[in-house]
């Protein structure tokens, strides 16, 4: 348990504050988002332009944060011991630490993959759809592909997701071009927490989220949203998040 604590505990370190206040966010999404990325112990890593905006953030990888959840519910050799409450509690607390690091890393996900973009993007090349809405040109070395980019989003969120990248993102002749459609953010929102198990099953883990909001500066009041958030663990051994809701 104590190798489990040392991950989880470097795992929230590193955790992006994506899901924090509003204002390192507004800042983002104005415009598109850059991305650098470069291979990290054998992993790719995706800096967003929120991060880079974020004075103190420390961007962790998708496998960093799928890593720590995997090692909190099923560390090497690990045997719960029957009828003691007190070593169970431990064990959630971790798992629900680790689910925290993994649920801050899906609002980055989904906010720089669906709202802005988490690659550079050259604006002055684009495509458009039957809509005339125009799809930029994403100049990252390696993206060539929707699965490149399914790759990439799908190293946080399940193969199970809904998601919708194939509305924002279009592959003409070996090139990647993406909608980047900047939108802006709940300005009452505060933060999320998650804050308990509410189910296990074979594979799954329930969580309760609770996201706190505040309009008492516009002469509204102060209220909290309750989300389920679920994660899955896939073929890879790998912890993903099937179920999610961007709370901002």
């Amino acid at each position: 348990m104590k190798k489990a604590s040392v991950i989880i505990a470097a795992a929230v370190m590193l955790s992006l504050t994506a899901c924090d206040k509003k204002n390192d966010r507004e800042s983002s999404s104005s415009e598109a988002a850059p991305a650098v990325t470069e291979e990290v112990g054998g992993t790719e890593e995706i800096s967003t332009g929120a991060a880079e905006k974020t004075d103190e953030a420390v961007t962790t990888t998708a496998e960093e944060a799928t890593e720590a959840v995997t090692t909190a519910v099923f560390g090497e050799d690990f045997q719960l011991p029957e009828n003691d409450p007190q070593f169970e509690q431990q064990l959630d607390d971790e798992v629900i630490a680790a689910a925290q690091a993994l649920f801050e890393k899906a609002c980055e996900t989904e906010w720089s993959f669906t709202v802005g973009s988490p690659y550079q993007l050259d604006t002055s090349e684009y495509v458009t759809n039957e809509y005339d809405w125009q799809f930029y040109l994403i100049t990252d070395e390696g993206i060539n592909s929707l699965d490149d980019v399914m790759a990439d989003y799908h190293a946080v969120f399940s193969e199970d997701y809904d998601d919708n990248l194939d509305e924002l993102y279009v592959e003409r002749d070996g090139r990647v071009y993406c909608l980047n459609g900047a939108r802006g953010s709940d300005i009452f929102y505060e933060g999320s927490e998650v804050t308990e198990i509410t189910g296990r099953d074979d594979g799954e883990i329930r969580f309760k989220v609770i996201s706190s909001y505040n309009g008492a500066s516009f002469g509204g009041e102060a209220y909290t949203q309750e989300d389920e958030f679920v994660i899955v663990r896939e073929d890879d051994g790998k912890w993903r998040v099937v179920e999610f809701r961007l709370p901002y």
